[in-house]
């Protein structure tokens, strides 16, 4: 189901592999984890009639098919704007503790709901559910799902999507499916099906979720401690995981269309889907990817994960109110400062670009000792000093008062930045929250731009700015630069890149003003001539055709340029886009306008 399609024509035949056999990936049980905690939900308590929580829902909306030739018309919960009708609402409360997204045929047009976190709230990692009875009939397909929050940048299926649950008329009263799509994979999808024991229904009430973790999705049915699909960042899927990142979830009920099929008389009018709630939990010290923010020693709190990714020391709490007049807006809340971790200690933050800047925002609040001097201790980054003998209560100017450090920080060369923390004298430091953002574009004003398309500062090259739309990715294998002229890029240059459609809009020049582009090049992927051909266009005119790496190298891992004359616009700009050509996606290592 993609932003602006049900994934269209391709989506229907990853149904139909759940309609004759499932996945080859086979059910297993779920590690079990006897900690998860409730972070958000929607329980859907309120009035008869009364409208789904604003704070928490947004909609999409309109028809036209959605690439899949749809019946229905999506509308706002309270919206009376034609077809839309106050008087058949298509998301209301039905007063006793359930959401009801209805779909109505008014006159032969069908309206409907299609519910979204989008905009109000972003998750990623937990465990996420939603306790749902379904409608059955001709035509009716009702989801519960999840979409990469990075849609409007990264399209689908860059931005990933998991499906929780699915259901069709194809699959009869007592078949579900869950599926996962990617660039890998399209509209075709992997997944797998799921049959409800002692004749059950999906008519009947049932828990639909997902166990989402770092590199690895597990889907189960009324139970999470046993899973019944599986999928992970392995062998299991022919190729790039874009799972890692924030997602928002969707429910809606769609009518009709070349898949499922159409409504025909026998469709109930209206047909119901009844939610008895939506639920996110998170697991105690589940690893998670960065850029993040934890609450070191405590649980989550507004967009802090609860403690994870450390090594070494020991949490504790407090009740006692935190003074933060010090702290900048936006505030940590007060759960933050209530709990740390002391003793020596390391966090390291994964998944970040490979030598990329980072603001990295360090918390603290002294709650045990009363005296300047009683805790002294270092705080490293990447092995750089960046607090030495420090002390919280003599910063913050007293006890439970609240005091944060600031520091730029490049990641490693494996994309980790680990803050370490090792005491000074007898008693054991203390960290009470950590963040790790991105920079701000960091184009230099004036000279030559060398950018590290999908990497960080080397060099005279820095972090990839610019750009809109791609991926990331990274390989550490040593490249081949002997046809690279001087002066030639680091490795680092080579190792990184950005892939699939993207444009790089690069300013701050003279309008009308005369330069050299140069694309550096290298395939860490594909291993053959002709697995990836894309295209690539300066200031819209196209200046390689069905570009192939290795069909022009000879070899994975050998690097190439390629150097254009370009005219700045009438903005001062040098525009570069990377398309799709005649195999797979775009993609470059490095640009140079000089």
């Amino acid at each position: 189901m993609s932003r602006t399609s049900r994934r269209a024509i391709s989506s229907i035949i990853a149904t139909i592999l759940f309609l004759f056999g499932s996945s080859l990936i086979q059910a297993q049980s779920s590690l079990s984890n006897n900690n998860w905690q409730l972070v958000w939900s929607d329980e859907f308590n309120g009035p008869t009639g009364s409208l789904p929580d604003s704070t928490k829902w947004t909609y999409d909306t309109g028809g036209g098919g959605w690439g899949n030739n749809e019946e229905e018309v999506y509308c706002a919960a309270g919206s009376n704007a034609s077809p839309c009708n106050t008087a058949t609402p298509n998301a209301a409360l039905d007063g006793n503790g359930n959401l009801v997204i209805s779909a109505y045929n008014n006159g032969g047009t069908w309206t409907s709901a299609r519910m979204k976190t989008e905009g109000v709230q972003n998750f990623q990692y937990g465990r996420i559910e939603a306790r749902m009875k379904l409608p059955m009939g001709a035509g009716i397909w009702p989801a519960f799902w999840l979409l990469g929050s990075n849609i409007n940048t990264s399209n689908w299926p860059l931005c990933g999507e998991m499906d929780i649950m699915e259901w069709v008329p194809q699959y009869h009263a007592s078949k579900t499916s869950s599926t996962i799509h990617g660039p890998f994979s399209g509209g075709f999808g992997v997944g797998s099906s799921f049959i409800f024991p002692n004749n059950g229904t999906v008519s009947d009430f049932h828990t639909y979720g997902i166990i989402w973790s770092p590199n690895q999705a597990q889907f189960y049915r009324d139970d999470p401690s046993n899973v019944y699909f599986t999928i992970q960042n392995t062998s299991d899927i022919p190729g790039d995981w874009v799972f890692n990142h924030p997602f928002f979830i969707i429910m809606n009920l769609a009518m009709g269309g070349y898949f499922p099929g159409y409504t025909d008389p026998t469709t109930p009018n209206p047909a119901v889907t009844t939610v008895d709630y939506v639920r996110v939990y998170r697991a105690a010290h589940t690893p998670v990817a960065g850029p993040t923010a934890i609450n070191s020693g405590g649980a989550s709190a507004g967009s802090f994960f609860a403690d994870t990714n450390f090594n070494g020391g020991t949490a504790i709490s407090t009740n006692a109110a935190i003074d933060t007049s010090l702290i900048p807006a936006p505030v940590p809340p007060q759960a933050v400062y209530q709990a740390a971790r002391q003793g020596e200690s390391q966090y390291t933050i994964n998944n970040l670009v490979p030598y990329a800047p980072y603001n990295v925002q360090l918390q603290f609040a002294e709650t045990q000792f009363s005296q300047p001097g009683d805790r002294v201790f270092n705080v490293t980054i990447n092995g750089q000093t960046v607090l030495n003998r420090f002390d919280i209560l003599a910063a913050a100017g007293g006890r439970n008062k609240a005091v944060e450090g600031n520091f730029k920080a490049n990641a490693d060369q494996y994309g980790n930045i680990v803050v370490h923390l090792t005491p000074r004298m007898s008693n054991p430091p203390l960290i009470s929250g950590l963040g790790v953002t991105q920079t701000v574009d960091n184009e230099p004003t004036s000279g030559p731009v060398l950018i590290d398309a999908g990497g960080g500062d080397v060099d005279s090259f820095i972090a990839d700015t610019d750009y809109a739309g791609g991926n990331q990715a990274s390989s550490f294998a040593s490249v081949d630069t002997s046809r690279i002229s001087a002066p030639v890029p680091p490795q680092a240059v080579f190792q990184s890149e950005r892939w699939a459609p993207s444009t790089y809009t690069i300013g701050g020049f003279t309008p009308g003003s005369s330069h050299t582009v140069t694309l550096y090049f290298n395939e860490i992927y594909w291993t053959q001539p002709g697995q990836r051909e894309f295209n690539v266009l300066i200031n819209g005119n196209q200046v390689l055709t069905n570009f192939d790496i290795v069909g022009m190298t000879g070899a994975q891992n050998r690097a190439i340029e390629e150097q254009f004359p370009a005219t700045a616009n009438s903005s001062g700009q040098i525009v570069i886009h990377f398309a799709i050509g005649a195999a797979d996606q775009p993609k470059v290592g490095g640009i140079a306008v000089n």
